[in-house]
């Protein structure tokens, strides 16, 4: 049973979040529950069903649907990420986005601090920090850093992901403006925050850690294969094609880290841990 209680609502904000069958209904859970338990309430929370789901997921979106007012959005097929972010990103109706992943874990207060960054008008594009757990959010074993300033975030963004996606709030406008999220598969995020940085957004993220993300189950030995050699070189002609990067550096680039994704998974663990990984 869910306890309901008064929160403020903010007008000028739209969640989206996209869920898939492979979702685990658990974790959804836990990350609705989280949405519920802000201080602050957006005033709008689209949940993109990405093709069909189990009927667990199914489950436990009914029993959040009520208590959160979701808009929940079916797909009849599984069009991927970026798909159906833009799906959300269309339909929403507030000048500022919000991203929420369905299997991590916001802090209470994540929408209040970051509201306020949004009424200082200062900047289009902003995250946080992550803190990183693999069953329990209270037992985090490590932190993950992006940079802070606006000029880190840009060099930064030339070599590795400057923000960590499931923290990240933009101007609806700005993104619809520029196209969207891209269709490269598991690199979306990235590639929609190389397309707002060329066009002159203003960027920060926040020094705290504003999400748990979960992590583990062989997570980062996933991370590999034709599919992730294909989206990293199509992210580095990306970044070219916005002036990110010359094309030297994006082959060399490009090509260091498909070998890596081609590795065996207990070896791309630890380069993707030493290399690849986004800290600062």
């Amino acid at each position: 049973m869910i306890r309901l209680r008064l929160v403020r609502i903010v007008s000028v904000i739209s969640v989206i979040m996209s869920v898939y069958a492979r979702e685990l209904p658990d974790h959804l859970r836990s990350a609705l529950h989280s949405l519920m338990s802000q201080t602050v309430r957006p005033a709008q929370i689209i949940l993109v069903k990405d093709g069909p789901l189990t009927p667990e997921l199914e489950s436990v979106i009914e029993e959040f649907e009520t208590p959160l007012e979701l808009h929940v959005i079916p797909i009849l097929e599984n069009v991927g990420l970026a798909g159906a972010l833009n799906i959300g990103l269309t339909i929403a109706t507030q000048p500022w986005i919000m991203r929420f992943d369905t299997d991590d874990v916001s802090v209470h207060d994540r929408v209040a601090i970051q509201l306020e960054a949004i009424q200082s008008d200062q900047f289009d594009l902003f995250g946080s920090q992550i803190s990183e757990f693999e069953v329990d959010p209270a037992k985090a074993t490590r932190q993950r850093k992006v940079p802070t300033s606006h000029s880190e975030i840009v060099t930064f963004s030339r070599r590795r992901n400057p923000f960590n996606h499931m923290t990240v709030c933009f101007r609806r406008e700005l993104a619809l403006q520029v196209g969207g999220y891209p269709p490269i598969p598991f690199m979306e995020d990235y590639a929609l925050w190389i397309r707002l940085i060329s066009d002159g957004a203003r960027t920060t993220n926040d020094a705290r850690s504003l999400v748990y993300a979960r992590v583990g189950n062989g997570m980062v030995g996933r991370r590999g294969g034709l599919a992730y050699i294909r989206s990293e070189l199509r992210l580095q002609r990306h970044m070219v094609k916005y002036g990110v990067k010359r094309i030297p550096d994006a082959v060399l680039t490009g090509l260091m880290r498909a070998f890596a994704f081609a590795l065996p998974s207990a070896i791309r663990a630890f380069v993707y841990e030493k290399l690849l990984r986004f800290s600062v």
